[in-house]
This record gives C-alpha cells, structure tokens and sequence, in this order.
C-alpha cells in the first residue's frame, strides 16, 4: 500500500526542517528521508523515521526510494540542470504510484526573463500540473535567513548594494516555511492548492538598512546598483560565473517585483505571527 510520504533533501536546511516538524504531526513510520548523504540523515535515526538514498540522477535510486510512496515532497536542487532532474523524479513518481507531489518553489507571477532563479521553479511547476498527479504548489518568499550573505561588508562599508526594489520583497524566515510546509504536508485540507508563504508585508532595501542601523547601531544605507554591474561584482569577488548569473538574475526578479505576494497565509497556517526581518537580523548580529 503506497501510503509513506517522502521528503527529499531531507540532509539539508528545508528539507530537514520540513522532516523535523512531521514527526510531531503525523506518526514517523509513515516518514521517509530521502538523500544522497546517508551521514547527514543520521539525525533521524532514532526516531522511527524510515532512511533512504536518493540521487535525482541516479534513476534507479529514486525508483527504489519512492517504493510505497503516495506523498512526494520535492526540495529544488541547487544544480545547473535542476529542471531536468526535477522532471525526472515527477516522471518516474507518476510511474510509481505515488498519488500526490508537493514542490517548493519560489513566490512568481508567471514572469518570463530572469534566468533559473524564476523559470526552474515555473518549468517544474507546470511538469507537475502536466504529470496526471495530484499536485501543491509551495511558494516560498525570500529566505531571511539570506540577509547576512545579501548584505555583504555593509556593517563594515556602511553601505548595502544591491539593485532597488521599489516596492519590496516578500520575505520568509526558513524554519517558519519549513514549518507551515510539514503542516500542509500533514493536513489534506491544505493539499491541490497554490500556497503563497511570506510575511504580511514587503520590506524593501531602504527599510532593512535602516533596521540594520537601529540594531547595530551604525550607519547603514542603501545604495542602487544595476544588475548587470552587481553580476560583475560578485564575480570580481570569487564567485563562479554561473552562481553569480542566478544570484543577479534573482536580484532583477526582486528589484522588478517578480517575488512580491504579500500575504497572511504564512501566519494562518503556523498559528501566530512568523518571525520578521528585524527578528532574524538581531539573531544574526547576535552570533557575530
């Protein structure tokens, strides 16, 4: 009977954090962690949770992995040909009996033009709805908990630049999507929607230097930067030519309000108010 529910990626930070709230909201025999390193699930171990292997390039893995699976949850890879692997697990999903896929992707409004930060997501999306399953599109905002890594040398420059997003971004603490994620994994309810998961306002490069300024208590502004010259940036700096490519491409989906779906669903779901910008900055300062 193919009544497990699987979730990949179980190893890393989402994935994990989605596993991690299932085990208090549905029986752990019915769980699977699935990964490629078997060391990183270890953590699971103890607590009836059932551990497999799974690499999406690898279609044998994920044929022997989703073995009495009717629940598949799907953590985006972060690999160059993510959409492909992604395709494959759906293909073979269907193929296996699995019943329903839940995908977490990011907050869009079918925009066109920005690279694999937007359109992996929208490419596995529409596989999904195209694939004869049951499908729940999870649309995450922007990870707060990426805000030391966007910001850069700002607390030592006093300056943050990145492109301008006028009218914002939505934004999400991870361990809050992980959570209202296990809870629309555990509650049918929820299941043959479109989730839209971030906080009940934007908050754009201005305010978050300022809070930054508050918290830290020195100067901090914002300052504009084109896309294009943030790319030059970040490779002038050591990163990879195709990591900085997405990570710009990301930038100019924000600056153009791509990722921008101010909602209360993210606070329906957990139940109170989900942790704010100022909440995960103060956590941050406070590990420095």
């Amino acid at each position: 009977m193919n009544d497990k529910i699987l979730i990949t990626g179980a190893s890393g930070h989402l994935g994990g954090g989605v596993l991690a709230n299932l085990v208090n909201l549905l029986p752990p025999s019915q769980l699977v962690a699935a990964g490629r390193n078997q060391d990183a699930l270890a953590r699971f171990s103890n607590t009836g949770v059932d551990i497999r292997t799974m690499d999406f390039d690898d279609a044998g893995s994920i044929e022997a992995a989703l073995a009495d699976v009717g629940t598949l949850y799907i953590v985006p890879t972060a690999a160059p040909d993510r959409s492909e692997q992604h395709r494959r697990v759906i293909d073979i999903a269907a193929r296996s009996g699995v019943k329903h896929v839940l995908y977490s992707g990011v907050i869009h409004h079918d925009e066109h033009g920005f690279g694999p930060a937007i359109a992996d997501h929208q490419q596995t999306e529409r596989h999904m709805a195209t694939s004869g399953l049951q499908h729940t599109f999870i649309r995450n905002g922007i990870y707060l908990d990426a805000i030391p890594m966007l910001l850069g040398n700002a607390l030592e420059s006093g300056v943050f630049a990145y492109p301008t997003a006028p009218h914002g971004v939505s934004w999400a603490a991870r361990a809050d999507l992980a959570e209202a994620t296990a809870r629309i994994i555990a509650d049918p309810k929820h299941h043959g929607k479109v989730h839209q998961l971030s906080l009940t306002h934007a908050v754009d490069y201005v305010a978050l230097a300022s809070i930054l300024s508050t918290l830290s208590g020195r100067s901090v502004i914002h300052q504009h930067i084109a896309p294009q010259a943030y790319e030059q940036v970040l490779v002038k700096v050591g990163v990879p030519a195709g990591l900085a490519g997405f990570l710009a491409g990301l930038a100019d989906a924000m600056a153009q309000g791509v990722v921008l779906q101010p909602t209360h669903e993210l606070a329906h779901i957990l139940g109170r108010e989900p942790l704010g910008m100022a909440d995960v900055l103060k956590a941050d300062l406070a590990r420095q």
